[in-house]
């Protein structure tokens, strides 16, 4: 059985090799190429903190903090990006009865204009020194790992206490999610100015999509050794991480939505359209949250059975 270290080691590499092939494609203009290389950012920071025991911290931790800056960044621009061209359909698709032709246009461009200006925000990213400081960074984290002595411990019985943790952290944030009021029953209903806000609740479910992210990663990492159970616990998770990324996308468009609604050059009649599309999303994340819970059960019942 290999060691801890062993394991590591060749998911570092694995991942540093991923970011560098998705940086490539988002340079030479791939669909795929962002999302490709935000996904091995998380993968490399999941690594690094799902296996603390494993690095000397004092040399990760700034990596990791360097990581979370770069990939946060990317994420505004990737949030945009999806926003704008979610409320793009929105508007392709609307009846255009009683509503400015001319007016709806306008607004479909100026979302087309703030996709664009996040796609240059990625270039401005990737261009500046600060990453060509994280580039050497972590290249040389995947040349030379700092481990720790914990790293010659059995893999199999690292990976599988360090699953288990993450699985117990989803656990929690999905009970705290859950706890707010909304359940199963989708989002919550008029709670009302004395009671938690719904962007709060909301945000509590991103969260749980988060913690998802990062069992799914510590899982995949597990599985050279543990490969069934751990298979499991991936195939799970991704479809808990999407039934929720869809919610968080209906989020982002809602807020692109509202943003045009508040802009007074829109006009009132557009402005009315976007009220009534804000409307429909809204009733869409009510579906979508109650679909995410039946995915979030299924994975619970799936980590009950495995530890």
């Amino acid at each position: 059985m290999p060691s801890a270290g062993t394991l590591v080691r060749q998911r570092l590499a694995d991942q540093r090799d991923a970011l560098r092939a998705a940086e490539a494609a988002v340079r030479a203009g791939g669909p795929t190429g962002l999302h490709d290389l935000r996904v091995a950012m998380r993968r490399i920071r999941s690594l690094l903190a799902t296996f603390r025991p494993v690095f000397d911290a004092s040399v990760t931790e700034p990596v990791r903090a360097e990581l979370k800056d770069a990939s946060g960044r990317l994420g505004q621009s990737r949030d945009a990006e999806v926003a704008t061209d979610n409320a793009d359909r929105l508007l392709e698709g609307v009846e255009l009865d009683g509503i400015d032709e001319d007016a709806v246009a306008g607004l479909r461009a100026r979302l087309r204009l703030d996709a664009a200006a996040a796609g240059e925000d990625v270039e401005e990213i990737l261009d500046s020194t600060s990453y060509a400081a994280l580039s050497i960074l972590l290249d040389e984290l995947a040349t030379h790992p700092p481990l720790t002595d914990a790293a010659q411990r059995d893999a199999l019985e690292v990976a599988r206490t360090r699953v288990r943790r993450e699985g117990r952290r989803f656990a929690r944030m999905a009970e705290a999610a859950r706890g707010d009021g909304s359940g199963d029953a989708g989002p919550p209903q008029d709670r009302g100015s004395a009671q938690q806000p719904a962007v709060d609740h909301s945000a509590r479910l991103h969260e749980v999509r988060k913690a998802t992210k990062r069992l799914r990663y510590a899982a995949e990492t597990a599985r050279p050794v543990d490969d069934e159970p751990m298979r499991r616990i991936v195939k799970q998770a991704k479809v808990v991480q999407g039934a929720l990324g869809d919610h968080h996308d209906a989020v982002m468009t809602r807020a692109a939505l509202r943003r045009l609604a508040l802009d007074e050059a829109v006009g009132e009649a557009a402005a009315f359209l976007l009220g009534h599309l804000d409307a429909d999303e809204q009733r869409a994340m009510a579906t979508l949250e109650a679909q995410a819970w039946r995915t979030i059960d299924d994975l619970l019942q799936i980590l009950e059975e495995t530890f």
